[in-house]
């Protein structure tokens, strides 16, 4: 009877010394980091916005109330619209550009790989840079008036000043830095063709534009799902381009304010978190029911 009893205790030291629960203890410390600077913040977030919170104030909760504001404040909705305008600009034309500097990439001629490597440089420096150097360039001395000045007559074109110049240069600098980024996934996509299927419709008779849509294209679905994808979610997320060019965050007369940087103009510049907080929460539902569209439009293609 005194040799029964230890029996339970090293049961249990063997069940907890299993595989299973090492690899638990392994990845603990990547989980609790993930709850603390992932989870933790997007529920609080929710909270927030449930709230009327300043940075000095603790704020009250009022439901619903920031969301139903959202309608009547004149600055969402010119930030959603201006938002809006340029998601479409800078989604279907990266798309195209991109593609077409992915397919003529893939072809065989001198010096391919070095011009490749040219036109792939605007992705390298941080955007905050890219930015910067652009806003030398546009400015209505800079080398961009210089450059086409002469077409429309003027030696100053107010580039960044001009409510109607502003976001189209919001929209250029953006798709000049992401084309050749979703190129090198186009150019991923295409190395896993079946070249078989492409010659076999080529016997065919099936010219090059042809075969590339009726053939090729079909095979890039899971590629074209992936550009679109990442490519929305960015534009939608825009906030460093509005920052850095425009005109006092937004100018002028708000022609670049978008939903990003009017979450932070009324989280940090006006102090109401609360309301900051339902903006984002109201972004990230966009970008998440886009997304979803996406998605499904892909596999009921597949």
């Amino acid at each position: 009877m005194a040799l029964a009893g230890p029996a339970p205790v090293a049961s249990g030291r063997r069940r907890l010394m299993r595989p299973h629960w090492w690899g638990l203890i392994f990845v603990l410390p990547a989980v609790l980091f993930f709850a603390a600077f992932s989870v933790f913040p997007v529920l609080y977030g929710l909270w927030l916005s449930l709230t009327r919170t300043s940075l000095l104030n603790p704020g009250h909760f009022v439901g619903l109330g920031n969301y139903a504001a959202m309608p009547r404040d004149p600055l969402f909705g010119t930030a959603l619209a201006n938002t809006l305008e340029f998601v479409l600009g800078s989604t279907v034309p990266v798309w195209i550009g991109s593609l077409l500097a992915a397919l003529l990439f893939n072809q065989k001629f001198p010096a391919r790989e070095f011009l490749k490597t040219l036109f792939f440089l605007p992705v390298l420096p941080p955007l905050a840079v890219v930015a910067v150097v652009w806003k030398v360039l546009l400015n209505p001395s800079g080398a961009m008036s210089w450059l086409t000045g002469w077409i429309v007559g003027k030696e100053q074109i107010a580039w960044l000043y001009d409510t109607t110049l502003a976001p189209i240069m919001m929209i250029v600098v953006h798709d000049w830095a992401a084309i050749p980024f979703y190129m090198m996934i186009w150019l991923a996509g295409l190395a896993t063709l079946s070249p078989e299927l492409s010659e076999a419709a080529s016997l065919d008779g099936a010219g090059a534009l042809r075969g590339f849509w009726y053939v090729e294209l079909p095979q890039l679905r899971g590629t074209t799902l992936l550009v679109c994808s990442l490519s929305t979610i960015g534009a939608f997320q825009t906030f460093v381009l509005q920052y850095v060019l425009s005109q006092d965050h937004g100018g002028p007369v708000n022609s670049t304010l978008v939903l990003g940087l009017l979450i932070f103009k009324e989280g940090f510049q006006f102090f109401r978190m609360g309301y900051a907080a339902a903006i984002s929460v109201v972004l990230f539902l966009m970008i998440l029911l886009v997304t979803l569209i996406q998605i499904r439009l892909g596999r009921h293609g597949a």
